[in-house]
């Protein structure tokens, strides 16, 4: 049997970690490739977020219900489409960081 491969988060922090997170799942919402009755489980997992009356819980479990239905989403999607999607999110433009100063200002716009 073929070993599923784990999907890394890079060293980031808790926030940026989440922030990529929601992005792959926007991502994988919108891919045709991804089954419509996966989308429900994020959907799902949002309307409880919107309208937790539906089953009295506290706070806490509610984040652990988005969560959940977050996490299942991206599992059980095809692993090909959400390695592309995460490829897609990782890629770093190459180039060099400067600060602007006065001796150098921009080139005036082409118009």
């Amino acid at each position: 049997m073929a070993e599923k491969s784990k999907m890394k988060f890079p060293n980031r922090s808790l926030v940026e970690a989440l922030t990529l997170r929601g992005r792959l799942v926007l991502r994988l919402l919108r891919d045709p490739r991804v089954p419509w009755y996966l989308k429900l489980l994020p959907l799902g997992a949002m309307v409880y977020l919107i309208a937790p009356d539906l089953l009295p819980l506290n706070p806490l479990d509610d984040s652990m219900i988005v969560g959940l239905g977050f996490y299942l989403f991206v599992e059980l999607c095809p692993r090909e489409v959400v390695d592309e999607h995460m490829k897609a999110l990782n890629r770093v433009v190459p180039g060099t960081w400067r600060e602007e100063s006065e001796s150098d200002p921009l080139p005036p716009p082409k118009g």
